[in-house]
């Protein structure tokens, strides 16, 4: 019997999806695993007709956009093995992948498995699982260092992207395969919620590593609009989705005082974030980290996850000048690392940076 069944949707850009091929039969044992690629773009197959491959590799081709669900599904319907592993065209996985990610769907209340996603350009933390704030769903500890100590271990979220995965094949058939309704995002969510109403749970594998580009394909319709209309459709379905995000936030603060020790306690609470429900963050962090708050000031960034936000220009030199702890709510930590001069006009204080993923790190270290 077939045991691993590699199932690779692709649309466009073929030089990302040779890289993830390459890697996968680096990897992948020719007796015991099929590769199947389900080939998908109304302009006609992006894939060289010269590109020659072996007998593990199936290619399915249909002309015209099927979305990331329906071409999963086609997929599954194809699959011989024990195991269905999702892999992104923008994936390269590193050796063994695989057998970490299934090793765990040997116990009866795993239900689905999530790799380690790292960013092709950096190296650090992309994705290792995802969590929810009522209004949106964060990736804990994402754009953490490779090493960073929280994501060391596996652990089990409320839910985990499918771009890397695995999922016995018999369930996967059982629970209906993915919604094909939700053809922007979302549908790995709903899979896992659905999961979890069968009591299976998830889990994020430390030891099952793969890089993820994203956003890599040209001409799909995969835009925001098309991703709103998408989250309506998935938040009609799931109206009671359990908050999750205070137990990273508590995970973070026991690790955050285990490394430094704030013996000035009076912190200015400076809320730079997008999001529609700072509290929830803010007042489990506050708590946690035991910090007295004198004052709060909101001034939120101008786009989501913003990568880069300057200091100088976008906060009031009053509060530049406070002779008291900053706390600075950001949607994304990294966007305090370039800003030199303002760290260096802050450097008498221990200001903390803490982001809707959970990350709470001193500003100086970013």
């Amino acid at each position: 019997m077939m045991k691993y069944s590699v199932i690779v949707p692709f649309h466009s850009n073929l030089n990302l999806l040779t890289l993830c091929i390459d890697s996968l039969l680096k990897t992948l044992d020719s007796s015991e695993s099929e590769i199947i690629i389900v080939d998908n773009n109304a302009n006609g197959s992006q894939i060289d007709p010269g590109w020659e491959l072996g007998k593990q590799c199936k290619i399915v081709t249909k002309t015209r956009n099927l979305m990331y669900p329906k071409a999963i599904n086609l997929g599954a319907e194809y699959a011989q093995g024990e195991f269905l592993i999702f892999c992104d065209a923008d994936i390269c996985v590193v050796n063994q992948f695989h057998k970490a990610l299934t090793a765990e769907l040997a116990f009866d209340e795993i239900g689905y498995a999530s790799a380690k996603l790292l960013d092709i350009k950096t190296g650090d933390l992309l994705e290792f699982g995802i969590t929810s704030s009522y209004y949106n769903f964060p990736h804990p500890y994402a754009g953490r260092p490779r090493d960073f100590a929280l994501i060391q271990k596996n652990h089990n979220p409320l839910a985990a992207c499918a771009a890397c995965s695995a999922i016995k094949r018999t369930l996967f058939i059982d629970i209906g395969g993915f919604d094909e309704q939700l053809v922007h995002s979302y549908s790995d969510i709903d899979l896992c919620l659905r999961l979890r109403n069968c009591q299976y749970k998830t889990v994020c594998v430390a030891e099952a590593i793969a890089y993820h580009c994203g956003a890599s394909t040209h001409g799909s319709g995969m835009g925001a609009s098309l991703k709103e209309d998408t989250k309506g459709v998935f938040m009609s379905k799931h109206k009671h989705i359990p908050v999750q995000i205070e137990e990273y936030i508590h995970i973070a603060c026991d690790y955050f005082l285990s490394q430094y020790h704030l013996v000035k306690k009076d912190y200015f609470i400076l809320d730079c974030t997008t999001i529609a429900n700072p509290e929830t963050y803010l007042n489990t962090a506050i708590a946690d980290l035991d910090i007295c708050e004198t004052g709060r000031y909101r001034c939120p960034a101008p786009i989501r996850d913003a990568h880069e936000i300057d200091f100088l220009n976008f906060i009031p030199y009053q509060i530049r000048n406070y002779r008291i702890s900053l706390l600075y709510f950001v949607d994304n930590f990294l966007c305090a690392k370039k800003n030199h001069l303002w760290k260096y006009c802050r450097r008498d204080f221990n200001d903390i940076v803490i982001d809707r993923q959970a990350n709470i790190e001193l500003l100086r270290n970013i």
